[in-house]
């Protein structure tokens, strides 16, 4: 290898989530291959399958080149295109609220371009909120998203977020836009059992369950309950689940073990993400198979490095 190269391998920068996760999938392609295969013949069109088989180089190259894994396998969308994206949003310097469409709202401008400029959780004419939906927000932070699928004609949206301070500021951008009616936040962990639950709060969208007998968590952590989507559509007596969609730091496949029943049920349209722990892309998929044969399933990945890879399931056609 010409020195030069090595030189510049030795020095490229990687995120250690990135890294960690990353090797973790090139581990898993090793062992399990014909997995990956089952999963690529579950999707249901080709731009899915194209995505799929991108997606998993990427992460293999990620394992070795770090950030010039995107040289070799350049993503959908470029990191220069996404930052041009996030500075079309109008913003009150003064106050950082951001005004869009009709509402105004504080949070973050990555997950503001995320929702609304890039449309992470819309896959249209595949998989989509509808006018009229009732809608579950898993892994709400700040409202960004629930505002959007707002902007898409839901009906209700019920936003889960456990994090104090999102939870907070989610509430205030409710009361600001007087959309009390219509987002309903909950202060609640969605898991697959009931309980309490220490959280890693990050005051940021990063906050996550954690196993505190691990030395490796580090920082402030809150004492949260947690219950699972099954008990709440019981205990609020709802008659209809349209949508669901699940960010919640990889614990998307337990929440989705709590919800079978209203999954079973209602037969909602979903978009989880599957990009957290290096088997959520065999895992997750699977799961919903299993748990609707019929769904159509689809993948999508709208941002420029190796996270925000979204599972869209259709089980309504």
């Amino acid at each position: 290898m010409y020195k030069s190269v090595l030189e510049e391998l030795q020095s490229n920068s990687y995120d250690k989530m990135g890294k960690w996760s990353s090797v973790g999938i090139l581990q898993l392609v090793l062992k399990n291959p014909e997995e990956f295969d089952k999963v690529y013949n579950l999707l249901f069109d080709e731009d899915s399958k194209n995505t799929f088989d991108w997606f998993i180089r990427y992460r293999v190259a990620y394992s070795f080149l770090g950030e010039l894994a995107g040289e070799i396998f350049p993503p959908k969308i470029s990191k220069e295109e996404f930052f041009k994206g996030m500075d079309s949003l109008k913003v009150d310097r003064k106050n950082g609220i951001i005004h869009i469409q009709n509402y105004f709202f504080e949070s973050g401008l990555f997950e503001v371009a995320q929702s609304w400029v890039f449309e992470q959780y819309d896959l249209k004419g595949k998989c989509e909120v509808s006018q009229g939906d009732c809608v579950i927000d898993g892994g709400a932070f700040k409202g960004e998203t629930s505002f959007w699928f707002l902007s898409k004609r839901a009906k209700k949206v019920y936003a889960f977020e456990p994090d104090p301070y999102s939870f907070s500021v989610l509430s205030e951008n409710i009361k600001r836009n007087k959309v009390e009616e219509k987002i309903i936040p909950v202060k609640k962990i969605l898991s697959d059992r009931m309980g309490n639950f220490p959280l890693y709060a990050t005051d940021g969208s990063g906050s996550s369950v954690i196993d505190t007998s691990s030395k490796i968590n580090t920082g402030k952590v809150e004492t949260v309950e947690g219950i699972t989507l099954d008990s709440f559509v019981e205990a609020e007596a709802l008659d209809r689940v349209d949508f669901i969609k699940l960010d919640v730091e990889g614990g998307e496949l337990d929440v989705l073990k709590g919800a079978v029943e209203i999954i079973k049920r209602f037969k909602p349209k979903m978009a989880i993400a599957i990009y957290h722990k290096p088997e959520d892309m065999i895992s997750i998929p699977k799961f919903i198979f299993e748990l609707l044969p019929g769904a159509e399933l689809y993948l999508s990945h709208n941002f420029y490095n190796f996270s925000e890879a979204v599972l869209f399931v259709n089980p309504r056609g």
